[in-house]
């Protein structure tokens, strides 16, 4: 499967191999190369790879590389509303969950941003049109600039295509589910006796929905959460516990009732007592087990019939349509000056039928027994007499599930053209020269259907009959008292009940007695628009600059780009007079603009030739120069503006101490310059509620309702990473030649990261690193240091830093078998160090190995410590077949919980009166078998299949990250599928 980064350590069929004549840029360098020799780690993976595998596109063929950790793919669309349908490279799992740092070329150019983080969707291209695609898993800054801290991904057009070539085939789960439809073709011709090329081709699939996890896979009907045990210095149990059955504490599909004993501001809560499912009475309520350890959005064990599964509001997978086509054409104008054009257009629409369910009242415990949530007054007209009679003055809470009614629903669509005009030549017989001119837009449109509005659904929840047997919404009755304050309504509340239309009474007492009309006033569609645009101007010059000291030519790449980047998010708020009390919102609209102007020079010596020393020794230094500006458009950074200067370096070399040693370094200074979104996003404030509170240490621990202010911040530094990787080639002659053997070591370490909005460091965190005395983060609060925390300022800065070391493996062999040939290849690598400095001051903690949940909104991904692919394939005359094995290494379920270090029965000073205790940490390794055929029935037309996960392998265990009982950016969820296809090539 493709190849290593060396040309002599390369798979004859992996790379082509470049003709005397030609000159190859690799990817990771500007330099031009007669061979694929450089001193980074590269891996190629080509058509023939995609072919291999029974692979249908990049996006899947990439997703093999073990150094690859990516969150946002269809299989993990979870409880996700954002990137729904995209697919993002993630190498080194460093990603923030609103960025990237990885930097994705067509090319060797830029493309524009296909999300407001600034990641570029790879599936962009029509497969039939990719050459290759080389990976470069290490710092380029210098040579590509910003974003290209973990590494560069550049999809390598096949520019001299030649024919027709076709494919169609159909893939499905072994369970009944996950029809996937794909077709693309391709087709290339040259033409003028040989001076002009032209090359076209398209792509369409249509993925369709695997729904809801707790019902498709009996592995996910299992429930397993995470439990909170609050009596564990007591009971003999661990604090934290790993079991199945979890189901949302204080919440049924009936609806849970709890009697407040007392209402200020919190409910202290009585006996909770569900109703039937007619909604006629009230029965006994069984809470399960550790309800009262829940906290917000927490998860209790078992309880009685009518609670709803943990994950029935998870996706399995979202429906996805994908259509992308690109056309070029080149010309040789003269010997001299080649002109070219291209043009491409990309569109996708998804669908994520659950999406978070319709999130419903709920009830939360705060500790002592008190409850926050949603008010029902002893007065409600929906409340049975004889319940109603049970009620004091403090009314009741509710916790209703709403999946049994409706769900939420996400649609997104995504559209992305691109067209680029170069220029290309040559002179002075080794010199040569382009030039591109580049633009792009794109337009993202997203809708959440069914987003519950906070206000709007507490005003249906007050049924109040007005005296003449009617039940209207007790906000319409003058001097009513708001159950939910223990005041009047304000002139605010009843002026946006009347402008969000005619307020219906909501009765979610029973199963089915909601009226769709009530329904449809609290639960609204929050849309987005998000469009962006690129612009780049480059030039590039390289050729030799003298013929050296015997060893080799001194070579020169030298250029500079100009690029401008802008973007308008929108969200139709004058539209929505609510739209501020939408619980899960999108924020407010922003807008800004980033000018780049960039210069860069690279510069290659061969130093010796032949030496006692070596056979070989090459030395390659690159420096750039980049000014960017940030402009605010729109938002709460219209008009600011801030200019940064920075500069990027890398050194590196190649020893080759015999025909089959080699060793090979880089060290490098890289940059990933602040993106759209973390610039310019405002957000409304959050006041109050499950997402508006904090915990005040200077008093007690009590919750704090407070405004949190998030957002963008224009005045971003650019975050800093130093690279360093070393390592060993191995490729011996004789009775082993054929085989092939790499390790490379590497570190990267990244000052000042970025945290992004909308969730930036985090309230709670900002608070605790004021009582631990950081002035910092105190000056970001307002009413520090007393009973009353006021307004905490959430907003993105500079606070983080990570180091990630490890050593990628490959390894290959190809051999004659008979009349056929047998090769494999092993791809694999090892993560020691994942150090994370949350800014708190704090020593950093290392995350390597933990392969349990990764967290939404997370500033990178955890991930195991060992991960592997192995391929062998065979291959005779019309036939070939190749058996793949993923390894996934063990790991930890959670490094940290709650600011501790959790232990479970393995290790040493286990108690389960310790408050780091938990039952299991533990995640198992997996290893997943899959197959792939095709077989050629004519010289034209060849028919292939495929087999994934062929023992149908449930995943590891592992609550927790985006909805699931698993981690699947690694474990496979789908179980068994497979593929069947033609191809046809004329």
């Amino acid at each position: 499967m493709g190849g290593s980064g060396t040309a002599w350590a390369q798979d004859d069929a992996a790379v082509p191999a470049a003709k005397s004549s030609d000159d190859i840029i690799v990817t990771g360098s500007r330099v031009s190369r007669s061979t694929f020799d450089t001193p980074n780690p590269v891996t190629v993976l080509n058509s023939e790879d995609i072919e291999k595998l029974g692979l249908v596109n990049v996006a899947e063929v990439v997703a093999q590389l073990p150094q690859n950790s990516n969150f946002f793919a269809a299989n993990n669309v979870g409880l996700g509303n954002f990137n729904v349908g995209a697919q993002f490279v993630n190498l080194r799992g460093l990603n923030p969950f609103f960025g990237t740092r990885t930097l994705t070329l067509i090319d060797g150019q830029r493309v524009v941003p296909t999300s407001t983080g600034g990641g570029v969707d790879i599936s962009l291209v029509p497969s039939m049109l990719v050459g290759r695609t080389e990976t470069v898993t290490g710092g380029a800054s210098a040579i590509y600039g910003s974003d290209a801290i973990a590494g560069v991904v550049n999809i390598i057009l096949d520019k001299t295509l030649e024919g027709f070539k076709a494919q169609v085939d159909y893939g499905a789960t072994t369970h009944g589910d996950g029809d996937d439809w794909h077709a693309a073709g391709a087709w290339g011709t040259a033409f003028a006796d040989g001076r002009g090329h032209f090359i076209v081709g398209a792509e369409y699939q249509h993925t369709s929905s695997i729904g809801n996890c707790t019902e498709e896979r009996d592995w996910c009907g299992q429930n397993y959460g995470m439990f909170t045990n609050p009596d564990f210095a007591t009971n003999g149990q661990p604090h934290y516990i790993i079991g199945p059955n979890a189901s949302p504490a204080y919440s049924s599909s009936t609806g849970v009732l709890i009697p407040c004993f007392a209402f200020v501001g919190v409910c202290i809560a009585g006996t909770p007592v569900q109703f039937n499912p007619e909604g006629t009475e009230t029965i006994p309520y069984d809470p399960g087990l550790y309800s009262g350890g829940a906290g917000v959005f927490g998860f209790r064990q078992g309880g009685d019939q009518y609670s709803v599964g943990a994950y029935d509001a998870t996706t399995m997978r979202p429906s996805i349509k994908k259509l992308s086509t690109l056309a070029r054409l080149q010309y040789e104008v003269s010997p001299a000056i080649t002109v070219s054009l291209e043009g491409s257009y990309a569109k996708s629409k998804a669908r994520n039928p659950i999406a978070n369910g319709a999130i419903g009242p709920y009830a939360f415990d705060v500790g002592g027994g008190a409850l926050v949530g949603f008010h029902i007054a002893p007065d409600n007209a929906f409340l049975p007499a004889d319940v109603a009679a049970t009620l004091g003055p403090g009314g009741a809470f509710i916790g209703r599930n709403m999946t049994n009614l409706q769900n939420a629903e996400n649609e997104t669509e995504n559209e992305t053209w691109r067209m680029v005009a170069g220029l290309e030549g040559g002179f002075g017989g080794s010199w040569a020269w382009d030039a591109h001119y580049s633009h792009g837009e794109n337009r993202n449109d997203q809708a959440l259907h069914h987003n519950v509005v906070d206000p709007l659904l507490r005003f249906t929840l007050d049924a109040v009959d007005d005296g003449s047997g009617s039940i209207v919404c007790g906000v319409t009755i003058p001097g009513r008292i708001n159950p939910n304050t223990g005041a009047p309504y304000t002139p605010g509340d009843v002026s946006l009940a009347s402008a969000s239309g005619t307020c219906v009474p909501l009765n979610l007492f029973g199963a089915a007695n909601a009226d769709q009309a009530a329904i449809d006033y609290a639960f609204r569609t929050l849309y987005e628009h998000s469009t962006q645009k690129q612009d780049v101007v480059s030039f590039n010059l390289r050729g030799d600059l003298f013929a050296g000291w015997g060893a080799g030519t001194v070579k020169l790449a030298t250029g500079a780009e100009w690029r401008q980047e802008s973007g308008v998010v929108t969200h139709d708020i004058a539209d929505q007079p609510w739209y501020a009390g939408y619980t899960l919102g999108y924020g407010l609209d922003y807008g800004g603009k980033t000018k780049v102007l960039e210069g860069y020079g690279e510069l290659n010596v061969p130093v010796f030739k032949d030496s006692a020393i070596g056979k070989y020794l090459e030395l390659d230094g690159a420096v750039r120069w980049t000014h960017n500006k940030n402009t605010g458009t729109l938002g709460q950074n219209a008009g600011q503006s801030q200019s940064r200067e920075f500069v990027t370096w890398k050194v590196s070399g190649i020893w080759d101490m015999t025909d089959w040693l080699r060793f090979r370094a880089t060290r490098s200074r890289d940059v990933r310059a602040a993106q759209f979104r973390e610039l310019f996003q405002t957000y409304a404030p959050t006041v109050g509620g499950a997402f508006g509170t904090v915990t005040n240490p200077w008093n007690a621990g009590a919750s704090d309702p407070v405004t949190i202010n998030s957002g963008g911040d224009v005045n971003l530094k650019p975050e800093k990473a130093d690279t360093l990787t070393a390592g060993i080639v191995l490729q011996p002659q004789g009775a082993l030649s054929g085989f092939r053997f790499s390790a490379d070591w590497y570190q990267i370490k990244i000052a000042d990261a970025i945290v992004g909005p909308p969730f930036g460091f985090g309230a709670q965190n900002i608070v605790n690193g004021c009582y631990q005395g950081s002035q910092v983060f105190c000056d970001l609060m307002t009413g520090e240091g007393t009973s009353d925390i006021l307004v905490v300022e959430n907003v993105a800065g500079n606070l983080q830093g990570f180091a990630t070391r490890g050593i990628d493996f490959e390894a290959a062999y190809k051999t004659s078998v008979g009349k056929g040939s047998l090769s494999f290849r092993v791809l694999a690598s090892y993560l020691y160090d994942q150090l994370f400095d949350a800014g708190l001051g704090q020593a950093p903690t290392n995350y390597a190995g933990q392969s349990g949940p990764t967290a939404a909104f997370g500033s990178f991904n955890t991930g195991p410590k060992w991960q592997g692919n192995a391929f062998v394939s065979y291959n005779q005359g019309p036939f070939t077949g190749t058996v793949q094995a993923r390894y996934v290494g063990s790991g930890r379920y959670l490094t940290v919980i709650n600011g501790e270090t959790p232990i479970d029965p393995s290790d040493p000073g286990y108690d389960t009166t310790l408050s780091n205790s938990i039952s299991d940490n533990s995640v198992s390794s997996a290893v997943y078998f899959n197959l792939a055929a095709s077989f050629d029935i004519t010289k034209e037309i060849q028919l292939f299949g495929s087999l994934n996960n062929v023992f149908d392998k449930d995943p590891a265990i592992a609550p927790g990250g985006n909805g699931f009982p698993t981690n699947p950016v690694y474990f496979d969820t789908y179980g068994r599928t497979f593929r069947v296809g033609a191809r046809v090539k004329l």
